[in-house]
């Protein structure tokens, strides 16, 4: 293009030619395609951390949510222990049964302590296994299998104490029972809830073990000072089974010879040394 020249002295003017013909600049340029992809994907990448965070603060507040719900349920008069039912209990202390009963009411039912309240239910002396289960909104169910009584011996204070299979003392009491077999002989004083040693215990275990025919005759066991243990069976006979051990074995030694010995008149079957006689 040309361009005027400034004024020479002369008055002429002097024109000045230039090869640039790029013409006029334009005032912007539209971007390339590749830089609008890149800034769109900028902004995708943008939007996409957005949502990320938004949706960790949303599992948050309902994790917050959630524990403040359950902080107000274990804490709510709504899900506590207000009804505890109990079954299976004839003979157990209810004075040690309702001091139980009671620490349990008002607990949280969610986080109450039901194995402790067990152990404590099963060291009544009567108790032989308790079990605790909880139903919402507020109720415990306790079930109780209590102990059944086998015999019974005389203290060396003069009190008898009856006592389980497993020797444990259920009760101390001042009369003969009935409806428990006796056990011959001066025990230890022991209060309800102890276990007795031999050879009360043994006495104890061989009356459990004893067939229906033989727990039919059965009049008393006896221990001596010794700690042998004996039997008294109708028809004025007489088992010596020696120590308090190997019973199973002694047992169907006995139940042999009274099979041999049929109708025979006899008065012991002394079965202490593992082999049977009969005199």
């Amino acid at each position: 293009m040309s361009a005027p020249s400034s004024g020479s002295s002369s008055g002429k003017k002097r024109v000045v030619i230039s090869d640039d013909d790029s013409g006029p600049v334009p005032a912007s340029e539209p971007a390339p395609a590749g830089a609008s992809r890149f800034r769109q994907r900028r902004i995708a990448i943008r939007r996409a951390a957005g949502r990320r965070r938004l949706r960790w603060f949303s599992l948050v507040g309902i994790a917050v949510a959630a524990v403040l719900v359950i902080l107000l349920l274990l804490t709510s008069p709504i899900l506590s222990i207000r009804n505890v039912e109990v079954e299976g209990n004839v003979y157990a202390d209810p004075t040690m049964l309702g001091e139980v009963i009671s620490d349990l009411k008002g607990e949280p039912i969610l986080t109450a302590d039901l194995h402790a309240a067990e152990v404590r239910l099963e060291s009544i002396p009567w108790v032989r296994e308790a079990s605790l289960s909880t139903h919402l909104p507020s109720r415990v169910l306790i079930q109780i299998v209590e102990r059944r009584p086998i015999a019974f011996y005389r203290a060396v204070d003069g009190f008898n104490r009856v006592i389980d299979r497993d020797g444990r003392v259920l009760d101390v009491i001042e009369g003969d029972p009935v409806d428990y077999f006796p056990i011959r002989g001066t025990g230890p004083n022991l209060s309800a809830g102890d276990t007795v040693g031999q050879p009360f215990l043994g006495a104890a275990q061989l009356i459990n073990a004893l067939p229906a025919d033989l727990l039919a005759r059965l009049i008393a066991m006896s221990v001596s000072a010794d700690g042998d243990v004996s039997m008294s069976l109708t028809n004025e006979v007489e088992v010596l089974f020696g120590r308090p051990n190997d019973f199973q074995t002694k047992l169907v030694g006995v139940v042999n010879e009274i099979k041999k010995q049929g109708s025979n008149k006899y008065a012991t079957i002394d079965v202490s040394s593992g082999e049977p006689s009969v005199r």
